[in-house]
């Protein structure tokens, strides 16, 4: 997750704020990743993050991304999940 943030950063698309492995809600015998970040540009910091996970070889069929405008005091949004269906997230 560090390469994740300094990506981010260095593109200036916003931050990671956190990540998280565990059970899904739905089907606690499947795993996801989720991550947390805090973004300035939705659709490329998404683009963005699947990028670096396909590239650093990590498991990015597991992933769910949630973010936040830059900027503002609010609650993480689902923007990605790689598992189709999946609309519904929870800290």
């Amino acid at each position: 997750m560090e390469y994740l943030e300094t990506v981010l950063t260095q593109a200036e698309l916003g931050e990671v704020d956190g990540c998280d492995l565990g059970s899904r809600v739905t089907n606690p015998k499947e795993y996801v990743m989720n991550i947390f970040c805090v973004v300035t540009d939705e659709n490329r910091s998404i683009a963005l993050i699947k990028k670096v996970l396909r590239e650093s070889r990590l498991d990015y069929t597991r992933i769910q991304i949630a973010t936040m405008p830059y900027g503002t005091e609010g609650s993480y949004t689902l923007k990605y999940a790689s598992k189709k269906g999946v609309t519904e997230f929870s800290l």
